[in-house]
């Protein structure tokens, strides 16, 4: 199979992604710095393609508004297949009380474990790792994306699948919301490592002959 480049979502860093190199070849996307604080995210999804140097056939991924990103980024550049991992296609999809993220964010240090249960982590294991990841994201990226997520045009259509796997116990983009390709029962926003298996059974399907 080619390399899956993948972003994590808000709060999230490339730990989010750890499970997943058991059955693909995960290769990081890492963020570049928004050009001003209302930078819409489709300007920042084309400079962000024209830093990267991708060679070869590969696909292209994100987690929450990571997957937005990819998105965006899938119409500058040429992935065999986007997977959207918890995430959607219009801003739509999101519940309006990630609005008051950034600032959740900035109440440190207890918040992060509430936030981290939250998005859907039970055991001390990830909800310690989700915690330690948003301590270390950057709060003015944490204000910037969830301020350009809604005011986010969305991308409905691209020439390429796009594969979407969502948890049914999303809180930050329920499912009601969104009409994901697979449903993993019991699964919240961070999918990718309290419901690994279920994720990397989606990943280690081929892709569709044309």
């Amino acid at each position: 199979m080619p390399p899956l480049y993948v972003l994590p979502g808000i709060g999230a860093d490339g730990r989010l992604f750890d499970e997943q190199r058991a059955v693909r070849d995960i290769r990081m996307i890492d963020w570049i710095t928004p050009a001003h604080r209302r930078e819409t995210l489709h300007d920042y999804a084309t400079r962000l393609a024209s830093a990267l140097d991708i060679d070869g056939p590969f696909d292209l991924g994100g987690a929450s508004f990571g997957g937005m990103v990819a998105l965006e980024l899938a119409r500058h550049l040429a992935p065999q297949r986007v997977f959207l991992f918890g995430s959607c296609r219009t801003p739509r999809g999101v519940a309006p009380s990630l609005r008051a993220f950034h600032v959740l964010a900035r109440l440190m240090p207890k918040p992060p474990r509430i936030a981290a249960r939250w998005f859907g982590a039970r055991s001390r294991e990830h909800i310690d790792l989700f915690a330690d990841m948003l301590r270390s994201t950057p709060l003015d990226f944490v204000h910037w994306a969830t301020t350009a997520i809604f005011s986010w045009r969305g991308v409905e259509t691209l020439p390429m699948p796009v594969i979407h796997i969502h948890g049914d116990r999303d809180r930050v983009i329920p499912i009601s919301r969104v009409q994901p390709d697979h449903i993993i029962p019991g699964a919240g926003h961070l999918l990718n490592i309290t419901h690994a298996e279920a994720v990397n059974e989606c990943l280690r399907k081929p892709a569709a002959p044309e």
